[in-house]
This record gives structure tokens, C-alpha cells and sequence, in this order.
């Protein structure tokens, strides 16, 4: 069972990560004696509380206020100052990037360039937005950055990083950590975030830590993709990047000459970043202690935590009376409130039964709505998809167009895809924003909704032959089981092999798994505007397939797919497949008898061109 330590109005139960500035922990807040939702909560070292962080703390509460609705950073700010200071967002599974380095060292798991590129992508973007609203980091180094187990990346600390920069003489530890990712000499507050994301990126190619001052341009010159367990050098638009993010080549002056070398390296180079080859890199490096986080969070729905909460001074002194007429006196006043519980429990029964059934009409809601904000968001990358192929000839025209008029012609129509493209990423950013406002709603409701009304009758029927002694002790039996058996189908895997008592215990050690089956595979539609005269000429007399992969949750929902081999292009190839991935109905798979993600992977043939 967790153990729970109070902090102001929070509960702190696992600690998920230690470093230089304190510890993160998975938190909780409740609502009554019950369990009401679960964040993070950032503590702090005796070493900055000593050096005055306590005090300071309230500085932040205005950035983060700046930040609010951004994405890149913590949700829900709250910001507690005094002897015992932390800072609490809503709770995103994860670890900290300081955490996945250091376990990929450990296991030896290559981490490829695309996946350091998808971190440097989400850290870029979230340096733009801080900047853009003019606030400075100053101190972020892999401890600020935490990377969830879907794949993204957040700047957790960004409300207080720069807080701990004039505190660092007082701070040694924290200091002397932080030194690889501090510029020595003069440099402007951009440019020194900007060269912590230069040695974050440099330690995520290389698995080694940058080194200090005029070491940088030879370890520059020698390193090698360590990290991808590769011996050949950086590649050159990497190198090149870096260089002027270290700078020790041209310096970035401004937010857009970076945002355009970085646009270069991520878009225009063979490797291509994405959200979902990092969620699977961080599932299989993180696998266990993500299931573990999962049951640690499903026993605190169900846990009691009535001892948490504040007793009266008065009542306490009484219990501790030692008259025995008082005692006596007060077990009878015990009993007849253990008696009023039992009937409230039993009108709870009653009313969890009609409330569940409303959670799942409301999460049934909810992911219908889920469903039409996908393809939304399908759609808008397919336009966005085509909006690329348009600029590029329009770049071309405007340089390379016959005559002055043409190529006047060419950059108005370019100026006009671009704005194009950024009401289309605008769009898309406030799809994906949505989409994960709507899985923490479907998240949150899952977990908050009732046992299923057969549950507690089955505990009851088994007292009733006992003597009455036992029967007596029903009432707190039958308290405990409404928030525990939550998630339905664990019970149901379960409910074959009650009878014998030894089973359990043999299956304990032998892990038996099943993968992902498909139970209704629907066929793709091909797409109507495909023209086989625009298509590769490797494509145009072969069989046209897409093969990818499916992300399945424990209750066989398609929650993700990944394209592992299409037809690249704004043809619709890739994008039919994955439609009719997401529309297929699949059983999940399964670990000792209980169901459990998994992927499952697929290819649909289009048949030849035509």
C-alpha cells in the first residue's frame, strides 16, 4: 500500500524523480475522505530553501499566469511559498529527460536521431513561446524538461527557472550540475537558452555531457552518434546547428533566424521527427515503472484517507479520557455512527449505480467527439501536407521565374501559402490541444466512475451463513470494494479461477502474454484524387502499399498509428490507411489473464495504380 506524506493542501505519494534542485512526486488532492485527482508536485532542496527560493516564489505565480493555455508547459499552475515551497501542474505520466538519458545508458537501447530531434523539436518550440511572451529561463538543463509517456516534451520548471540563477552562488550543487549547460562569457538571455538546448541536444546525439568552455569545439568536431550506437560522425546540418547554438560559429541574434535553421534540420534532412516513434520509444524504456505508476494511481482511487484528514483537538482529548463510564459511552456512540455509515453505504450503492451509468454515456459522448477531432486533425496534415509541396514550387518560381512579372507573381502567391500554412498550424494546434483536453476528460471520468452495482451484492452473499459475529463486520467490508473495482474487465479475466486458491499463486511467476488481435478489419478507401502520373516511378507499375502500426489501449480501442512504410506525398495513401486502421475493431492483448495495451502491426494493399 502507498504511503502519504502531507504537504499544504496536497498529498504526496511516489517520488518519481531526484535532482540537483529537489524531487517531482506524484500528488493528490481530495475531496472529502476520497481521492479527487492527481498532479505533480516539484519540492525544493534544503539548499535553495536555505538560499531564500521560499521567498521568491511568488514571483513566479505571475509567469506562470503568462503561460497559462500555452502548450510546452505545465497545466493548472499552483504556486505555494513559505518554509515547506512547491510548485504543483496537473499530472502527465512521465519521466523526467535527465531520467531517459540516464536509462538509456544503463539498458543500452538506442536512441536515434529522429527521437533526439523530436525532444529538441518540443523544447524549441516551447523556448519560442517563452521568448515570445518575454520571459527568460536561464537555468534549464534535462532536469527542467519532463517527457511523457505519449512522447512530448514540457518545460516543467519554466515558472521558476529564472528565479534560481542570482540564488546559484549560494547553491553549489545545483551550480556545479548545471555548469555544461551555462555559456562562459557574455551573451544575451535568449542565447543562453539557447545554448542549454545546444548541450541538451549535444548530450542526446552522444549520451556524454558537453564539455566546459574551449573544450567545446574539438568535442564538437570528434563526437559521434554514441547515443544511436553509431561511430560516424554528427550530420553536417546537425553539426552546423549546434555550432551556432554553442556559439562558437555565428550566434543567434533572434528567435526567427533560429526558428529557420531549425526548420531546416527537422524538415529538411533525412531524419524526420514524430510524436509517436517517441511514445514508443519511451513505452518500451519505461514499461515497468508505467505499469507500476498505473496501479500506484488505481490504489489511490480506492484508498481511505480519512487519517489525512484535519482532526479536532477536542474529540481527540475525549477518546483519550480514561473514566470507564466514558468509554462505554463513547463505544455506543461509535456503533450507532458505524450503523448510520452502513445505511449511507447502502444509499451510495444505490446512487454509484445511476451515476456510472451517466459517466458512460458522457465517455461514450466524449469519444465520438474524440473520433471527428482525429479526422480534423487528418485532415488539417494533409493540408498542411499539400501547403508544403505548394511552397516549394512557389519558391522556385520566385527565384528561378522567366520574367520579373512572374516571379513577382510567384512571391505574392508564396506570401499567401504562408499564411496559409500558419492558419492551418494554428488550427491544428488547437485540434491537438482539444484532443488532449478530451482524452484527460474521457482519463478523469474513467476513473472517477463507481463499481458496477454486482460487485457489492457478491460480497454480501458470502457473510450471510456465517455467525453473527461475522455478519457484524460486514459494514466496513462492504466499504472498500465500490472504489477498487473500478476498472471493470480485471475483475471478469479474473473470474474463471476463484475456485482454486493455488492458481494465483502459480501464475505469478510464469507470464503468460497474448499480442493484439483484430476482430473487424475495414478496407481502405482509395483516395479519389490520386493520379498515378504524380505518384513515384517506382509506385506507378507496382502494388501501392501502406504498412504501419496500431497503438491499442486495454479496453481495444485504436488510439494511435504509426506509419512504418507508405507513399509519401500529399496523395492520400498513407492517410486512407490510417482511417481505416482507427475505423478496424480490435480484442487487446492480454498479461496473465488481464488486458493490456499493445501494438499490432498492419499493411493494406491498394492494388496497382490506375
Amino acid at each position: 500500500m502507498a504511503s502519504y506524506t502531507r504537504l499544504g493542501s496536497y498529498l504526496l505519494a511516489n517520488e518519481l524523480t531526484a535532482d540537483p534542485s529537489g524531487k517531482i512526486h506524484r500528488g493528490l488532492t481530495l475531496m472529502g475522505s476520497g481521492f479527487e485527482r492527481h498532479l505533480l508536485i516539484r519540492t525544493f532542496s534544503d539548499e535553495l530553501m536555505d538560499a531564500g527560493l521560499g521567498s521568491k516564489l511568488a514571483d513566479a505565480q505571475r509567469v506562470a499566469g503568462l503561460l497559462a493555455g500555452t502548450r510546452g508547459f505545465g497545466v493548472n499552475y499552483q504556486i505555494e511559498t513559505g518554509k515547506s515551497a512547491h510548485v504543483s501542474c496537473d499530472y502527465v505520466p512521465g519521466r523526467s529527460l535527465a531520467q531517459m538519458l540516464q536509462k538509456t545508458r544503463e539498458e543500452q537501447i538506442p536512441l536515434g536521431v529522429d527521437h533526439a530531434l523530436s525532444v529538441l523539436q518540443g523544447m524549441a518550440q516551447s523556448l519560442i513561446q517563452l521568448h515570445g511572451k518575454g520571459i527568460h529561463h536561464g537555468t534549464l538543463s534535462p532536469h527542467s524538461i519532463w517527457v511523457s509517456f505519449e512522447g512530448g516534451t514540457q518545460i516543467l520548471d519554466a515558472p521558476f527557472g529564472a528565479l534560481l540563477l542570482p540564488l546559484l552562488p549560494k547553491a553549489h550543487a545545483l551550480e556545479t550540475a548545471l555548469a555544461p549547460y551555462r555559456p562562459i562569457g557574455a551573451a544575451t538571455a535568449l542565447q543562453q537558452d539557447l545554448f542549454a538546448l545546444g548541450a541538451v541536444l549535444f548530450e542526446l546525439l552522444t549520451l556524454e555531457k558537453l564539455p566546459v568552455g574551449e573544450a567545446i569545439p574539438d568535442a564538437l568536431a570528434k563526437a559521434t552518434l554514441k547515443a544511436a550506437q553509431e561511430e560516424i560522425r554528427l550530420p553536417a546540418e546537425i553539426q552546423a546547428l549546434l555550432a551556432r547554438l554553442l556559439m562558437f560559429a555565428q550566434p543567434f541574434s533572434d528567435v526567427s533566424s533560429f526558428n529557420q535553421d531549425l526548420e531546416r534540420v527537422l524538415y529538411d534532412g533525412e531524419y524526420s521527427p514524430t510524436t509517436f516513434n517517441m511514445a514508443f520509444f519511451m513505452h518500451t524504456l519505461f514499461r515497468e515503472e508505467n505499469d507500476l505508476d498505473t496501479q500506484a494511481m488505481k490504489g489511490d482511487q480506492g484508498a481511505d484517507f480519512t487519517p489525512f484528514l484535519p482532526s479536532d483537538a477536542g474529540t481527540r482529548s475525549l477518546l483519550e479520557n480514561s473514566d470507564g463510564s466514558s468509554r462505554v459511552k463513547y463505544l455506543v456512540m461509535g456503533g450507532a455512527a458505524l450503523a448510520v455509515l452502513f445505511s449511507g453505504l447502502l444509499y451510495s450503492n444505490h446512487l454509484n449505480s445511476k451515476k456510472n451509468q451517466d459517466l458512460q454515456a458522457k465517455i461514450a459522448e466524449l469519444q465520438q467527439m474524440n473520433a471527428m477531432n482525429d479526422g480534423k486533425l487528418m485532415d488539417l496534415t494533409k493540408q498542411e501536407d499539400a501547403q508544403k509541396v505548394l511552397q516549394d514550387q512557389l519558391s522556385r518560381k520566385a527565384t528561378e521565374g522567366k520574367t520579373p512579372e512572374e516571379r513577382a507573381k510567384a512571391k505574392k502567391d508564396l506570401e499567401e501559402a504562408k499564411k496559409k500554412s500558419d492558419d492551418l498550424a494554428r488550427q491544428r494546434e488547437e485540434a491537438l490541444k482539444k484532443k488532449q483536453e478530451l482524452s484527460t476528460m474521457t482519463q478523469t471520468i474513467a476513473q472517477a466512475a463507481p463499481a458496477p452495482a454486482p460487485k457489492p451484492e457478491a460480497k454480501v452473499e458470502t457473510p450471510k451463513p456465517e455467525p453473527p459475529r461475522q455478519a457484524a463486520q460486514a459494514p466496513p467490508q462492504i466499504a472498500v470494494p465500490p472504489p477498487v473495482a473500478a476498472p471493470a474487465p480485471q475483475p471478469q479475466a479474473a473470474a474463471p479461477t476463484p475456485a482454486p486458491t493455488p492458481a494465483p499463486a502459480a501464475t505469478a511467476t510464469d507470464v503468460v502474454e497474448t499480442p493484439v488481435a483484430i476482430t473487424k478489419k475495414v478496407a481502405p478507401a482509395p483516395p479519389r484524387l490520386a493520379n498515378k502520373n504524380f505518384l513515384p516511378p517506382g509506385l506507378r507499375e507496382g502494388d501501392i502499399k501502406v504498412a504501419l502500426k496500431v497503438f491499442v489501449d486495454a479496453q481495444g480501442r485504436p488510439l494511435k498509428v504509426v506509419i512504418t512504410r507508405g507513399v509519401d506525398g500529399p496523395f492520400g495513401y498513407n492517410d486512407s490507411a490510417q482511417n481505416a486502421a482507427l475505423a478496424s475493431a480490435y480484442a487487446p492483448a492480454t498479461k496473465n489473464g488481464k488486458p493490456t495495451t499493445g501494438w499490432m502491426n498492419m499493411e493494406y494493399n491498394f492494388g496497382r495504380a490506375r
